[in-house]
């Protein structure tokens, strides 16, 4: 039979202070109580509030604003990937599923940038697009010009969570340096299949714009089997 670890001052603590933010439905930037307050409140000592505020701000829960307070802090799925990346491997059968999903997000931002439909970050998509090839013809691999491209067709769909989770995916692909294989050819060839792209989102024809998105990323797997290879 397991025995539950029975939980630390500290950690009661920081689990009350959680709790105090849910019930009292605090939103980012909102002051809580001061550590005297807390002190008072939970009838613990300051070093074990202390420890408690270090380890929820570690956590990204809170912020502590030297002279002015405690405040909650705008929670991103990008800060949790953070806490966990040093503990991730990636291997072929990883990197496969990486592939999958991103063709997943990337069909589903389509939709959602057609239905949000801002120009003005549809225009973004055809910069970054513009720059990638400008880049190529100097000879130089324009790495961050792609990487844009699709960052910029994330924020077209107006869904800041979907930006968050797809930020994930592209920290999987930066960890794994694919753009070493890719060659100056198949860059530009990305930019064609990039501009079909833009031009059916324009014409906010869904259907022809996943399957050209569908064509350009299943490339990924052609690189991930030269990769293998190596």
């Amino acid at each position: 039979m397991l025995v539950q670890r029975k939980q630390t001052l500290s950690e009661v603590v920081s689990a009350r202070i959680k709790s105090y933010i849910s019930e009292n439905k605090c939103q980012p930037g909102d002051r809580l109580p001061t550590e005297k307050e807390i002190i008072e409140m939970l009838g613990v000592s300051r070093t074990i509030v202390r420890e408690a505020l270090k380890t929820l701000q570690s956590q990204g829960i809170i912020e502590i604003k030297q002279g002015l307070g405690i405040f909650v802090k705008e929670i991103k799925i990008q800060s949790i990937f953070r806490n966990i990346s040093p503990f991730l491997t990636i291997d072929k059968v990883k990197f496969k599923e990486v592939i999958d999903t991103r063709i997943i997000l990337e069909l589903g931002a389509i939709n959602l940038a057609i239905n949000h439909y801002d120009l003005d970050k549809i225009k973004q998509m055809s910069y970054w697009n513009e720059a990638l090839l400008e880049k190529a013809k100097k000879g130089e691999k324009p790495k961050t010009e792609d990487l844009n491209f699709h960052r910029s067709l994330m924020k077209a769909t107006g869904n800041e969570t979907y930006i968050q989770v797809s930020s994930i995916i592209s920290e999987y692909f930066n960890m794994n340096h694919l753009e070493e294989i890719v060659d100056l050819e198949q860059y530009v060839a990305s930019y064609k299949e990039h501009q079909s792209v833009i031009d059916c989102i324009l014409n906010k024809d869904a259907e022809k714009a996943k399957q050209a998105m569908e064509e350009h990323l299943c490339h990924l797997y052609d690189l991930l089997n030269d990769w293998e290879e190596d």
